[in-house]
């Protein structure tokens, strides 16, 4: 196996950075519930219920579904979306090393806040599957997804940038960010 023990330093950063933002991943970060805290309406429902109806009626969503499946990436809510508490502000994030979109249940507090969250994240998961994104060693395929992600909302949400479409965003260089190459 050529090049194992190159990935393993790699691997180990990528998990440390994930245990720290993510606590909830992994067992020894695992907060205990109280039986009130999972009898009742949980952030964990909320977060789920907030999740399908983004993934069911949120129009970018939907077109950034579309986008994966035609790459051959597609996403299942079961497998690659995971509601849990996160530290800080943190309204979510990609999980690169288990292609998972984590939603920050106990940051995430209505449903506008967990279209954005979705979509910026999908964006992410799209450049890991399509482009083979190396987000802890490439600083530039790490800045050309967030510039992309970024900017998706600034085209399509501001007023002043209205008059641009979806269509004409997705065929600009930033779009396409021609770094991963």
């Amino acid at each position: 196996m050529e090049g194992a023990g190159t990935e393993a330093p790699q691997e180990r950063e990528q998990q440390q950075f994930t245990y720290q933002v993510f606590p909830e991943r992994y067992s020894e970060g695992k907060s205990k519930r109280s039986f009130l805290a999972t009898s009742f309406f949980t952030h964990n429902q909320k977060c789920q219920l907030m999740l399908l109806k983004s993934l069911d009626r949120s129009p970018y969503v939907k077109l950034l579904l579309d986008a994966m499946r035609s790459s051959g990436c597609t996403v299942y809510r079961e497998r690659h979306f995971s509601c849990e508490d996160c530290n800080g502000n943190v309204s979510g994030g990609f999980d690169a090393a288990t292609s998972q979109i984590v939603l920050c249940q106990n940051n995430i507090h209505n449903q506008a806040h967990m279209n954005r969250v979705v979509t910026h994240e999908l964006i992410h998961a799209f450049d890991h599957c399509r482009a083979h994104v190396d987000w802890f060693t490439n600083v530039k395929h790490l800045a050309c997804s967030e510039v992309r992600s970024t900017s998706f909302w600034w085209v399509n949400l501001i007023p002043d940038f209205s008059f641009l479409k979806y269509e004409t965003f997705h065929n600009t260089h930033i779009f396409k960010c021609n770094v991963y190459h």
